[in-house]
């Protein structure tokens, strides 16, 4: 969970300081191109999540889940620390944007592999009564990883001037990731491999290609996956990435308060995340799941509406979307353990999350960025969180709730 924490504050970093890469990597055309040039960098490093599911999916299913979860955080603390590094599109012209391009792809290569093991490895290690809860545990991890990088970005912006901040301020967070990388990488030498994997390793168990039979055989589970996490990859993008800038960018919020705000929504959303995993392990996860599907369903626009009110009603707004997401997170990574089997279920977990990733979570603040320049109306995101969460309604109803089986 530590592990997932320092990787998750490196590659929240990008999104909290979105809107000065902008003006500091992409030419000045206006606040609208360069946001959205930012954004198009950051859905790039959605593209490389499916290839990092196969490639860590495989090493996870067929040699070892703790050699997978070691190396992906070498691929996120290494190149997040080089975003540090980088000269800007003054000093060197277009080979800014493509030197970050290529390390945001390096960083979307480890979050294939990085996520789903973690959820992988906690669930497989808890008992059939609590499994919603560990899982849940993971996303908060998550969320501290989180907060961590959204505290040091608000604490720079405090102590620092404007001037200061866009000069060089905004690179001392993304340096911190050294440290991290290494204290996460020593704490995951010293973990040991779920029994239950273990013992298919030594009864050989496991397949000789566990992609071939992914595809053969549950490749339905894959694209039932991708559905059911379309509130998911839509919401959390759109309020943990795209909401902070929208504020500083579109309602010229400045940016310490929209990061205080963000954080402050972020407690909201660690909050829920303990109640609904707790929860889902008593009632089932189709209950938890759905009502909060249907939440963001008819909510969302009126919410998004209410960003545009002030800081107290955006606040409120932030904190309501913040608290349904969490109630949604939370059950997910037990959900999803409990539909693969365990000869294919590191593959299927990564590459089914990171499609759903990709496609969805990773274009979702660029897609909103575009809906508000077509629409000139601030709240249209919310149409499209509303319309991927009734569809992860409609795949939740069909879903079999594992919550009392035993995995296998």
């Amino acid at each position: 969970m530590i592990g997932n924490a320092l990787e998750w504050y490196d590659f929240a970093l990008y999104g909290y300081f979105a809107t000065i890469i902008g003006q500091l990597f992409f030419p000045q055309f206006s606040t609208v191109a360069s946001l959205m040039a930012t954004f198009g960098v950051f859905a790039a490093g959605f593209i490389m999540r499916p290839l990092g599911g196969i490639i860590f999916g495989h090493i996870g299913d067929k040699i070892s889940r703790k050699s997978a979860l070691l190396w992906s955080i070498y691929l996120m603390a290494i190149p997040t620390t080089l975003i540090g590094l980088l000269p800007t599109y003054e000093q060197i012209g277009w080979l800014a944007p493509f030197l970050l391009t290529l390390i945001r792809l390096t960083q979307g290569l480890s979050m294939g592999g990085e996520f789903t093991g973690s959820m992988i490895f906690v669930v497989e290690n808890a008992q059939q009564r609590n499994r919603g809860l560990y899982g849940s545990w993971v996303v908060f991890s998550l969320l501290i990883g989180i907060l961590a990088g959204s505290a040091i970005a608000t604490s720079t912006c405090y102590f620092l001037s404007k001037e200061q901040l866009m000069d060089w301020g905004w690179r001392i967070p993304f340096l911190l990731s050294v440290t991290g990388g290494v204290i996460g990488s020593m704490m995951r030498r010293t973990i040991h491999e779920p029994e239950q994997f273990t013992n298919a390793k030594r009864h050989h168990k496991e397949h000789a290609s566990p992609l071939v039979e992914l595809f053969k055989n549950h490749f339905k589970t894959i694209a039932y996956v991708v559905a059911v996490e379309l509130s998911l990859s839509i919401g959390f993008y759109l309020i943990v990435t795209f909401i902070g800038n929208f504020l500083t960018a579109f309602l010229n919020m400045d940016m310490l308060t929209s990061l205080a705000m963000t954080t402050l929504s972020m407690v909201a959303m660690g909050i829920s995340i303990l109640v609904s995993g707790w929860i889902s392990d008593k009632i089932g996860r189709k209950p938890v799941l759905i009502s909060s599907a249907l939440a963001f369903t008819f909510l969302a626009y009126p919410l998004f509406v209410l960003l545009e009110g002030g800081w107290t009603t955006a606040l409120f707004a932030n904190i309501c979307l913040s608290f349904i997401m969490g109630v949604f997170f939370a059950p997910i990574p037990a959900t999803l353990v409990e539909l693969f089997p365990l000869t294919v279920r590191y593959s299927g977990l990564s590459i089914s999350h990171s499609l759903s990733m990709a496609i969805f979570g990773g274009t979702a603040p660029f897609v909103a960025t575009g809906l508000i320049h077509l629409t000139n109306n601030n709240a249209s995101p919310a149409l499209y969180l509303a319309l991927g969460s009734f569809i992860s309604a409609i795949a939740l109803f069909f879903m079999k709730d594992r919550y009392k089986e035993k995995l296998v």
